[in-house]
């Protein structure tokens, strides 16, 4: 974490709500669970060498873990900030619930709210962030959801992909004599 730098105070975030549109708050809180995912995915790959099975701790890693959660607890703080503000303006929140705060909540008791902080966001499990190289020219995906197996990227050719494409834009009753589609 950089010492010249300061976040914004929760109080200036909350008072920046208000102008906000709706969808603004939407891509807000889209953006934050995107930040915790890749802080939660980085503590992930840091344990190992901050808490390893033989040897000393890295101190670096140790560090790092620590400033990650005091970030994902500011991130989660601000997402606790948009909702506030979407339920002043008469709205549910229902609809900027991630898919982990409804199933957590399916098994808790009604206005409990769950936390997500020390679990794997489940982004990186669900197909939402794809990890893979390049091996030899070649990309390779890692299938983390199908027990660490990599699979070979790309599963359609360009005619496949060409074709299909052609045949949604028909269905959408896309077809003039320019042969494109105008935005």
């Amino acid at each position: 974490m950089s010492s010249s730098s300061t976040p914004i105070t929760p109080s200036a975030f909350a008072s920046a709500l208000p102008s906000l549109p709706l969808p603004s708050l939407h891509l807000k809180v889209l953006e934050l669970r995107n930040s915790i995912a890749h802080l939660d995915y980085s503590n992930e790959q840091l344990h190992p060498f901050a808490h390893p099975s033989s040897g000393p701790p890295d101190p670096v890693c140790v560090e790092a873990i620590s400033e990650n959660n005091i970030v994902i607890a500011r991130m989660q703080e601000r997402i606790s900030l948009v909702k506030a503000e979407v339920e002043t303006r008469g709205l549910s929140w229902t609809e900027f619930q991630s898919k982990e705060e409804i199933e957590k909540l399916d098994k808790q008791e009604p206005g409990v709210v769950a936390e997500t902080n020390g679990e794997r966001h489940s982004a990186w499990t669900d197909g939402t962030f794809q990890a893979g190289r390049i091996v030899n020219g070649e990309v390779v995906m890692d299938d983390v959801a199908g027990g660490g197996q990599a699979q070979q990227g790309g599963s359609i050719g360009d005619e496949e992909l060409r074709r299909r494409m052609e045949e949604r834009m028909r269905d959408m009753g896309v077809d003039d004599e320019e042969g494109g589609m105008h935005l």
